[in-house]
């Protein structure tokens, strides 16, 4: 796994060296010792998670500002009521 990362990054170099100056790339220089540190990369992806951080952001827009975390919960449960009765639950 060293060497398929040395020879991404050497490729890589050749082809775009812009992208050694984002923090996201460096970690391909640590990879190796992160799989043996906390394991499979499945194990701790983010993005996922971090895509949700939009959805969020969207439903704080139209927050009253006083109780921001409140109006949020309120909006993601009336959204899952629906989803709960369009897909054929009932009430």
């Amino acid at each position: 796994l060293n060497h398929a990362v040395s020879d991404f990054l050497s490729a890589t170099a050749l082809w775009n060296t812009q992208w050694f100056n984002k923090p996201k790339f460096h970690l391909f220089v640590h990879l190796v010792e992160h799989i043996r540190r906390f394991g499979p990369l499945i194990l701790y992806a983010t993005e996922s998670f971090e895509s949700f951080n939009l959805v969020i952001r969207l439903r704080s827009i139209h927050s009253t500002k006083h109780a921001p975390s409140l109006d949020i919960a309120t909006a993601f449960s009336h959204l899952h009521a629906v989803r709960h009765l369009v897909s054929g639950g009932y009430v």
